[in-house]
């Protein structure tokens, strides 16, 4: 097994001091009512709130979710009536309008890893029934849309920048209505951030991999944890703004989707819908497998030095499960692999082979033929 443990999340380099800040950030970091909170959970509850949504109102939710959303929209004092969709995860417009009551007032559609759903068309439905478009792009920075940002047709966006750039935290929020006031900021985060540095040099300096041990054992998964709102009122930490100039993704988008399409040629045979084809202006956030023994490829990627991410698997409690068999398929046999932009070709080869490797048939595939698909020109 190798030293070095590659994970799905990309980690804030110490180089990041020495890089030039950039003139312009992208959206909606550009947008003049975006602010900032330590993550999108906090700008979801806000934003809602200031909308005038709250107590009594009900909003579409999908059934394959987080968790962290519905308990947004839940301690805001809002219902949750809950929709399939399809086996593409785009909602279904017959189900949504037999969910409609006269307390729904709005439809929480997510950008799932980056993939851009079809928010012209939801924008134009919400219109014609006089609901709010909450667009969730906490997986989606930097996606578009025909051109468009996604995050632009919504009456709220929300953002999770730390997963692209490695960041300690860091959330982003626009609405359509008054922005929710500045939060401020808090510490400066010098341990999140020294932390992120130690991940860091453990991935990609080898005398340094055992830094590692310097993140913290791993613990349980605890969804209650997970989910947990806590207080919607903190900032986020002092260093993110300044650092968000210098971390700017000057190439992730570019540096994601290849990444993406190397991985997909060589596992696309187990990576379900919507996700075997790249869309243009989708900016991918992991690329998804689909395994039959989940908990046993995640142990055995992990022997061969590659973390694989359990996607999901536990739901929010107030989702009845039985009602949604599509939402449970998807938590019980998805797999995510990374695709960050600090990856190199070898990397990749790596998570490739570690993936095949650890899955069973009929979707094996050699080392060699992984290599092919590897070949950096």
């Amino acid at each position: 097994m190798s030293a070095i443990r590659l994970d799905v999340h990309p980690f804030l380099s110490p180089a990041v001091y020495a890089r030039r800040p950039a003139a312009r950030l992208p959206f909606p970091l550009d947008q003049p009512g975006c602010r900032l909170f330590a993550r999108a959970r906090h700008g979801l509850w806000r934003a809602l709130k200031d909308l005038g949504v709250g107590p009594g109102d009900e909003v579409l939710a999908p059934a394959y979710h987080h968790g962290s959303e519905i308990e947004a929209l839940r301690r805001a004092g809002l219902g949750a009536r809950f929709y399939e969709a399809t086996e593409t995860l785009e909602p279904d417009e017959a189900e949504l309008d037999a969910l409609l009551t006269a307390r729904v007032r709005a439809l929480h559609l997510i950008h799932y890893l980056g993939f851009p759903q079809d928010a012209p068309r939801w924008r134009a439905w919400c219109d014609a029934r006089g609901l709010l478009l909450v667009e969730d792009a906490a997986q989606s920075w930097l996606s578009s849309i025909d051109g468009r940002p996604v995050g632009a047709f919504g009456d709220v966006a929300f953002f999770s920048l730390y997963k692209t750039v490695g960041l300690a935290d860091g959330a982003a929020v626009i609405s359509r209505g008054p922005p929710p006031p500045d939060n401020g900021v808090r510490g400066i985060g010098a341990r999140e951030l020294g932390r992120h540095h130690r991940a860091w040099l453990a991935q990609y300096v080898p005398r340094a991999a055992g830094l590692r041990l310097a993140r913290g054992a791993a613990k349980a998964y605890d969804p209650d944890e997970d989910f947990e709102l806590g207080d919607p009122r903190a900032p986020c930490a002092r260093t993110t703004p300044a650092l968000l100039r210098r971390a700017a993704p000057r190439d992730a988008l570019g540096r994601r989707r290849a990444n993406y399409q190397l991985l997909l040629q060589a596992l696309g045979d187990r990576v379900p819908a919507p996700f075997g084809a790249l869309p243009a202006g989708a900016c991918p956030l992991y690329l998804p497998i689909q395994v039959d023994d989940k908990p046993g490829v995640i142990a055995r990627m992990a022997e061969h030095g590659v973390r694989g991410l359990d996607l999901w698997l536990v739901p929010h409690p107030a989702l009845p499960v039985d009602d949604f068999p599509g939402a449970a398929r998807r938590r019980a046999t998805t797999v995510g692999l990374a695709v960050h932009q600090d990856l190199e070709p070898a990397q990749l080869e790596r998570i490739a082979a570690a993936a095949s490797a650890s899955m069973r048939p009929p979707s094996s595939i050699s080392r060699r033929r992984a290599r092919r698909h590897f070949h950096w020109k």
